[in-house]
């Protein structure tokens, strides 16, 4: 080999690596803001040892009505893209109530919706409880607030 070919070849290596070393680190800032956005997106969410996602909107746990029953410990949570939905449903008026399907509308901080999912209100008797229970697979366990809607 010349040494003017010796002397090409070891600038287009020194060119490569150089190029590399700028790929490497535009990437881990790629990473780095991606992971900067997930925080931001997801203030509404702690990270549970297993992996699961536990909702921690205060506007959450703020008491609902519908149909003179009131909802109570909602909790929102998220594993494997599947997220669940769980709440007590107690009968605070005199007569007998539920027994029909609901919509509950989830929302963002803004008051917009995320997703609507559907759910059943089984017969109460005045007085008692039950769970409502809804599940989807799709993670909208950063809402904010929720609506429940009798259809």
């Amino acid at each position: 080999m010349k040494k003017n070919e010796k002397i090409v070849i070891s600038i287009l290596v020194i060119i490569t690596i150089f190029a590399i070393i700028m790929l490497v680190r535009s990437k881990s800032k790629k990473v780095s803001s991606d992971e900067t956005e997930n925080q931001v997106e997801e203030k509404y969410v702690s990270l549970l040892e297993d992996g699961t996602k536990l909702n921690k909107s205060t506007k959450l746990q703020e008491t609902k009505y519908i149909d003179g029953m009131e909802i109570t410990n909602f909790q929102v949570t998220e594993k494997d893209n599947v997220t669940v939905l769980l709440g007590t449903i107690t009968n605070t008026s005199s007569t007998v109530k539920g027994d029909y399907p609901v919509d509950i509308k989830i929302l963002d901080d803004q008051g917009n919706e995320i997703v609507t999912v559907g759910g059943y209100i089984g017969e109460i008797k005045p007085g008692e409880s039950m769970q409502l229970n809804s599940s989807a697979t799709f993670d909208y366990a950063n809402a904010y607030d929720f609506e429940i809607i009798k259809k």
